[in-house]
């Protein structure tokens, strides 16, 4: 069984060696990497390029600037391994053994898709935060509305898709690839996923190491409107959809995935300079923060007491606060 994972690269010099070398290391030896070069101006391509002279298991492809939904698609359209996995240029995997045990989770059972917690490590603070653990079995060999269900209500469907292992086949056939030209692209293609996938699986050993408090990554950027402008495309589109196409049950699910990033919203619009048209936006909002009622994850039950105690307002700025803090400080 061969795994694909697709590395989008953009001015990586600092951390790619220690990204590509992490996955090199690896004791199950059936994958590819594809390295999509997005036009960087640094020595990332000449990197990319010793890499793909060294390895024949790793492919470089040299593409203008299009930005990261672009690249991930050119290796989505290149890659030819069973299963399909991403990772960030200036993250790195942290366990030999991973892929070897995941191959074996997948032979089990054959799900759509495979998920996995991930470590996060503070450069700034040379600080590596451990996730919580989860139970397996609250997933394996269960319908999909169970096995969502029981993973949001731990807190464990992450809003990333390099915390996810799908198979190519589903990729393909549900024309599986990101939407360009927009940040919360994540977000946008978990929710895609959650609606095409029927069947899942949970590995239990976090080897995903996302680094943050760097000056390249995303949350070290300021936020801008286009930013909070694709989480309300999102909730609308996926809202409506959910509404006409899900059964009564699962809707219910969905729209407990969809409740977190309505209120990453919420905050995240009291984050940029206010205008008429986030004011305008605001009043748009208001109308589905019904999808709080939808509280299963931890998180959101929270931001939903504090709702209904505050009201709108007041909880909006205490999350514009709280990112601030966990995000931007």
């Amino acid at each position: 069984m061969k795994i694909s994972i697709i590395i989008p690269v953009y001015n990586s010099t600092l951390y790619l060696k220690q990204c590509v070398e992490s996955i090199l290391a690896q004791t199950y030896h059936n994958f590819e990497i594809l390295l999509v070069d997005d036009g960087s101006t640094d020595d990332s391509p000449m990197i990319c390029d010793e890499y793909a002279q060294k390895d024949d298991r790793i492919v470089t492809i040299h593409k203008q600037n299009g930005g990261t939904s672009d690249a991930r698609n050119v290796g989505l359209e290149k890659a030819s391994g069973d299963y399909i996995t991403f990772m960030d240029n200036d993250d790195y995997w942290s366990n030999p053994d991973a892929l070897c045990d995941i191959i074996k989770v997948i032979s089990e059972t054959e799900p759509d898709v495979v998920m996995h917690a991930n470590m996060v490590y503070w450069q700034d603070k040379n600080k590596t935060v451990n996730p919580s653990s989860f139970d397996r079995t609250l997933v394996s060999g269960k319908k999909r509305k169970e096995a969502v269900e029981n993973l949001i209500k731990a807190g464990m469907l992450s809003v990333t898709v390099w915390t996810k292992l799908v198979k190519t086949s589903l990729i393909r056939e549900h024309d599986l690839y990101f939407k360009k030209g927009i940040r919360n692209e994540d977000t946008d293609w978990i929710a895609r996923m959650l609606i095409c996938a029927e069947r899942f699986e949970w590995y239990d050993k976090p080897f995903y190491v996302y680094r943050k408090g760097h000056e390249t990554a995303q949350t070290s950027q300021k936020m801008k409107y286009y930013m909070v402008n694709d989480l309300k495309n999102i909730i609308i589109e996926y809202t409506q959809y959910a509404e006409k196409y899900l059964d009564q049950e699962y809707r219910k699910v969905f729209y407990a995935y969809l409740a977190y990033p309505f209120a990453v919203w919420m905050g995240q619009a009291y984050l940029i300079e206010q205008n008429e048209q986030i004011k305008n936006d605001r009043e748009i909002m208001k109308k589905y923060a019904y999808l709080l009622t939808y509280d299963i994850n931890p998180a959101v039950h929270l931001v939903h007491r504090v709702y209904r105690i505050l009201g709108f307002g007041l909880t909006s700025r205490i999350l514009m606060l709280y990112i601030k803090k966990v995000y931007y400080s």
